[in-house]
């Protein structure tokens, strides 16, 4: 027996540290230029991370780590750090797309080396708790 997806459940999700304010803002740029509405938003900490993330991926020290996962037929996959935002960028598609694509020709390495600096200094300039977002922003793609 064949088991078929939910059409409600979504099939690409940008997990985000919630308490983050560089995050929410990074979801709140994602929002505005996902015209297509290809993307929906869930934090690390919320009841989707719960049901679709391995427990590794949702504890206190991978909150520094955004995760995008993408379902589609060939399955599902997680992407990490750096590769996740490259993923977003390409599935978001038009200019976008091509600018996800030249992230990825540039070495893993090096992207994840500018990722974890960022992500490690994120703090002293969006201190936890300042931008949090809220659901009357894009009620239909942030998920609890």
């Amino acid at each position: 027996m064949t088991e078929f997806k939910s059409i409600s459940e979504p099939s690409r999700i940008l997990f985000y540290d919630g308490d983050c304010g560089l995050c929410a803002q990074s979801v709140r740029f994602f929002l505005k230029i996902d015209r297509h509405k290809r993307l929906s938003y869930a934090p690390l900490q919320g009841e989707t991370a719960q049901g679709c993330l391995p427990a590794n991926l949702r504890n206190g020290q991978s909150l520094s780590t955004v995760v995008y996962r993408r379902s589609d037929y060939d399955g599902q996959s997680l992407f990490l750090r750096s590769d996740a935002v490259a993923h977003v960028l390409i599935d978001l598609g038009g200019i976008w797309g091509y600018l996800g694509r030249l992230l990825r020709l540039t070495p893993t390495p090096l992207r994840d080396w500018a990722y974890n600096l960022i992500a490690k200094n994120r703090l002293k300039f969006f201190p936890n708790g300042a931008c949090v977002l809220t659901m009357e922003q894009a009620r239909e793609r942030l998920l609890p």
